[in-house]
């Protein structure tokens, strides 16, 4: 039944019979054998809906009709749970029926009703809490606001600690329970240890030291904390995981029961192939074939994966389910591998994942392997296409489909996952074989979404405007840039076309104009798309996110609380991540109290540069946390990775004692695992000032990595590396190291991309002595070094052995080279590899990555264009660190008739094609671009063009052809050299045409973009002043 049709039937019943009808399904639940585990989304959709109809029918649920009801609390929305009578929540029955269905319940739903109980008048503060209380809330505990659960007493937790050591209590409460009951006797047994369960993980890492050295370890504690690791309870790079880890290490794998080995798999990475190679080979393939996994270092996985290829019939269905072990693939493996009859989509669904995951060199190595194996089964070219087609370097799909060729088989075309650039082709080449018309434009497909914007006007005018207006909103991959642009230009020439009923994203990226014209209706379906896709919403340029976050305010039934002066709970619960995203006067009217409630669903959430100091001043309120200065451990652990939004001064404030190395390695761990969320990882390119978060985060560490009075400059070890990160200390410190803590340290600290050349030259300075000689390290050595490898003399990188793609490709990844550096390093794989510059083929260049800067001029002119045309989709998102004759040089050959041919032929799929490659384009060539072309050029490629060239090279005109994505990567650098007619058509790019919002963001550009130029502003006026005087 349909979901509104459920609504409608409930509500259109007599209440009576539905209460009856509650009644008697609530008697009769057991006999019904409702299974939800095995519910499709539709039917746990269906209940939802069920669920939220039965609520909203009765205007006040009563303790009996909650009772009739508890059967669908598993199906409860938070807002409805948030809207029960807070009398209802301390009743008795109601808190049985509850703990009685709480297996079933998401955290979020156990969040909801605790936050509904302490809004009852009649709980009282949390230490005054009776033990029957507690008990009857037993399951909701763990989800009490930290702020309240750290108001709990020794008194009312002493009870209660075996029921927290079996639940998956999070480390800043379990911290606090331990801080509460341990506050004057620390002296722990191994009994006592024993039965803290999962408290025993927020123990500071020096006080289980001892009992992980003990022999034999204890295997229940072991199994414990490693069992912490796999939930990510505890960080699985700090200081206790390393020693749990050294003390794991010798005990041999073969011998552990399964149960035992089990534990261990979010540890497996650390443990790394010294410890699995007593496993046999297929008990290895089902263990690491686990999902969820951890993904190994290179250097593991380079090790573990070789094994495996050399033990067993490698298969590539297998390969796909050691996504773990991808890091370390090479052409040695894919060469070992055991090809079954290519047939079925399950081989495409495999591939095609693995193509999409893989790293770009990777990618053209899998690629290769691929189109070898296809070739010797090439019976079935049905699954050839499905497979490897929206994978195809453009060079190559240029050769081997034409418009005829696709309108023939267009039920085969239509539906693969064509990239941007791939889509344009074959619209183009189908549009020259036959007339595309507004019908059949429909039976494209994902093809549809390569139309040009000339095709696009054509119709508008011989169609009805708002049937294609509709079918481009929902194209299938969506709408590129250009495209969407094309389309607001129309509508701005349309001011009456109704927009209701456009896909909820093409709407959300409108201009902000025409956002405001939007019905609530469609802005709810906006909301409701953000809510579910929110890395979508932060690609958003600033001014728009903050236009719909205030949009959610009216939309969402918040704008009386606002209007009242004040955004209570259930108006923060409803803008949930878009909070951060409000203005600094709407923000300023968040009620602290219900703010302080949210700290927990708080450090989840983006939070933009330019609010830092607005949620600081949140933060650090009298009616919240009060200043840094006075805050304590238990502050500091309650905000998180909050603490961040401090500037350095103040964090700077907060009491040394009170970021000891176990608070600050807490904090730093928490915001590493934020980061590597896809919203974090999305913020953190898209939000985050970086240099501010440098020195934010310098801050909170000085403590642990600087002398504090006349003590010794610190020297750290293996854990104090792992327990900060290796940048924060020093290159005399790291230099300082012993020699075992540095070798157990190797590829944490190779893996960090933050060292600067003085601290990695100082590690291998230390390290040379134990790798020499150079040239008898083996694959797993160098990919262990990571970054340290650019450190190497230029003698040593010419008899490094870099013939090993997989190892070639991860430092040719690197960024930290040295033109000198480079050149040694190619020097070297061409004489290893016994190469000219005109052998190498797509998958050497895309392997050599950003050392094909090494290849002097006259060898990168005679690269084949064939080739390099080929590798062009490998290479497209790297920003390499050429001179700019060899980014010209490079680009020279991509024109070659060999290659794309005459820059001035180019349709704007090449230029999307070859990526930041285009930024290397001579003066001449960018200078003759036509708005087609420039619409191709990717955001990543203007960002990288030398600033005084842009603005030599790009006329007023041409910039004004840039879409939004294009205008907002302009750097400050490059801002500053363009003249006030560029800056203006840049503006007017940034804002779509909003002439008001243009001039607003031109006021404030200055102050905005750079700090150092309103710094040489005063400066200026000063010496005026002084010479005035």
């Amino acid at each position: 039944m349909p979901r509104e049709s459920i609504r409608t039937l409930v509500m259109s019943a007599e209440k009576d019979a539905v209460k009856r009808f509650l009644s008697h399904m609530h008697q009769s639940w057991d006999q019904l054998h409702v299974e939800t585990t095995q519910s499709s989304q539709r039917e746990l959709q269906a209940m939802e809906t069920m669920t939220s109809a039965f609520i909203h029918k009765f205007p006040r649920v009563t303790p009996d009709l909650f009772v009739d009801l508890s059967q669908f609390i598993p199906f409860m929305s938070v807002s409805d749970i948030m809207s029960f009578p807070t009398s209802l929540m301390v009743n008795t029955s109601v808190l049985m029926a509850i703990r009685d269905h709480s297996t079933e319940m998401k955290s979020p739903q156990k969040q909801a009703f605790v936050k509904r109980l302490l809004q009852s008048s009649v709980v009282g503060d949390v230490s005054s809490w009776p033990p029957y209380f507690l008990s009857s809330i037993l399951p909701l505990l763990p989800h009490l606001p930290v702020s309240q659960f750290q108001q709990l007493t020794s008194d009312q937790l002493s009870p209660l600690v075996e029921f927290l050591g079996n639940t998956s209590l999070d480390g800043t409460r379990g911290r606090h329970v331990l801080r509460t009951l341990f506050i004057k006797k620390r002296n722990f047994t191994s009994d006592n240890i024993s039965r803290l369960g999962v408290l025993v993980c927020y123990l500071k890492p020096e006080e289980l030291r001892p009992f992980l050295l003990a022999s034999p370890v204890s295997s229940a504690l072991w199994q414990q904390l490693a069992l912490c690791v796999s939930e990510e309870l505890i960080s699985d790079s700090g200081r206790l995981s390393l020693w749990l880890v050294q003390a794991v290490r010798p005990l041999n794998a073969s011998t552990l029961p399964p149960p035992a080995l089990a534990t261990l798999r979010g540890l497996l990475p650390q443990l790394g192939a010294s410890f699995l190679q007593s496993l046999p080979s297929l008990q290895l393939l089902d263990l690491l074939t686990q999902p969820g996994l951890p993904s190994f270092s290179p250097a593991q996985a380079f090790q573990v994966l070789s094994k495996i290829s050399q033990d067993t019939n490698l298969t590539m269905d297998t390969l796909c389910r050691l996504k773990p072990l991808l890091p370390g693939l090479s052409p040695a493996v894919l060469r070992g591998i055991h090809w079954s009859e290519i047939s079925g989509t399950t081989h495409c669904q495999c591939w095609s994942t693995l193509l999409a995951d893989l790293k770009p060199a990777h990618r053209a190595m899998l690629h290769r392997a691929l189109q070898e194996a296809l070739a010797s089964n090439s019976r079935n070219f049905t699954v050839q296409l499905q497979c490897l087609l929206p994978f195809l370097p453009l060079r190559e799909l240029i050769e081997v489909l034409d418009g005829e060729t696709i309108l023939r088989d267009m039920s085969l075309y239509r539906d693969l996952p064509w990239s941007p650039q791939q889509a344009q082709l074959l619209f183009k080449r189908t549009h020259q074989s036959e007339i595309i018309t507004r019908e059949t434009v429909e039976d494209l497909g994902h093809i549809a979404g390569g139309m040009s914007c000339d095709w696009l006007k054509l119709w508008t005018n011989e169609t009805d405007f708002s049937e294609l207006l509709q079918f481009v909103s929902e194209l299938p991959g969506g709408v590129r840039p250009a495209l969407r642009k094309c389309v607001v230009e129309e509508l701005r020439q349309r001011p009456e076309e109704d927009l209701d009923g456009i896909s909820p994203w093409f709407a959300a990226e409108l201009p902000v104009n025409l956002i405001e014209s939007l019905s609530n209706t469609s802005l709810t379906a906006i909301l409701d798309h953000i809510q579910q896709h929110f890395v979508d919403f932060l690609k958003l340029p600033r001014h728009k996110q903050m236009a719909l976050a205030e949009k959610a305010i009216t939309v969402l039934g918040t704008s009386q609380g606002l209007a009242e002066g004040e955004l209570r709970g259930a108006s923060v619960d409803l803008l949930g991540p878009l909070l951060p995203f409000l203005d600094r006067d709407t923000l300023g009217l968040v009620d602290r109290g219900a703010l302080g409630l949210r700290l927990d669903e708080l450090r989840g959430y983006c939070l933009p540069w330019d609010t830092l100091k607005d949620m600081a001043a949140l933060l650090t309120g009298r009616d919240l946390l009060g200043e840094a200065s006075a805050w304590t451990v238990g502050d500091v652990e309650l905000v998180g990775r909050l603490l961040f939004t401090l500037s350095p001064k103040q964090i700077n404030s907060i009491p040394l004692v009170v970021l000891s190395a176990d608070t600050v390695e807490e904090v730093l761990a928490g915001q590493w695992r934020w980061e590597n969320s896809d919203v974090g990882q999305a913020c953190v390119s898209q939000c985050v000032d970086q240099q501010g978060q440098r020195e934010r985060i310098h801050s909170l560490i000085r403590g642990v990595v600087r002398a504090q009075s006349r003590r010794k400059v610190p020297v750290p070890s293996c854990g104090d590396i792992r327990g900060t990160f290796p940048s924060a200390w020093t290159a005399n410190q790291l230099s300082r190291m012993a020699g075992e803590e540095l070798r157990q340290c190797v590829e944490v600290i190779g893996q960090d991309a933050s060292l600067s050349p003085e601290q990695r030259r100082a590690l291998w300075v230390k390290l040379r002595q134990a790798y020499s000689p150079v040239r008898g390290l083996r694959p797993e050595q160098v990919l262990g070094l990571g970054c340290l490898v650019t450190e190497l003399g230029e003698r040593e990188l010419q008899d490094i052995n870099l013939t090993d793609l997989g190892v070639l490709a991860y430092l040719g990844a690197l960024t930290d080279w040295s033109p000198k550096k480079m050149r040694a390093a190619v020097v070297g794989v061409m004489r290893k590899r016994k190469l000219k510059v005109e052998q190498l083929g797509a998958v050497e260049l895309a392997s050599l990555g950003h050392l094909l800067c090494g290849l002097t001029l006259s060898e990168i002119n005679r690269l084949d264009p064939y080739n390099l045309s080929m590798a062009a989709l490998f290479l497209r998102e790297l920003a390499l660190p050429c001179s700019e004759q060899q980014m010209e040089a490079l680009t020279a050959r991509l024109s070659s008739p060999q290659a794309f041919g005459p820059v001035s032929t180019w349709g704007p799929e090449v230029f999307t094609e070859i990526g930041t490659l285009a930024a290397g384009l001579e003066d001449m060539v960018l200078s003759a671009l036509v708005q087609e072309q420039v619409e191709g050029l990717i955001p990543e490629a203007i960002a990288l063009i030398p600033p005084t060239k842009m603005a030599v090279v790009f006329s007023a005109v041409q910039l004004s052809w840039l879409n939004v994505e294009q205008a907002w990567v302009v750097t400050e650098k490059q801002w500053v050299e363009l003249n006030s007619g560029q800056r203006h058509a840049l503006g007017l790019a940034q804002y779509e045409g909003d002439v008001l919002l243009e001039h607003r963001g031109r006021n404030v550009a200055p102050a905005t973009r750079s700090a150092d130029s309103l710094t040489v502003c005063l400066l200026s006026l000063c010496c005026m002043l002084w010479q005035l005087s």
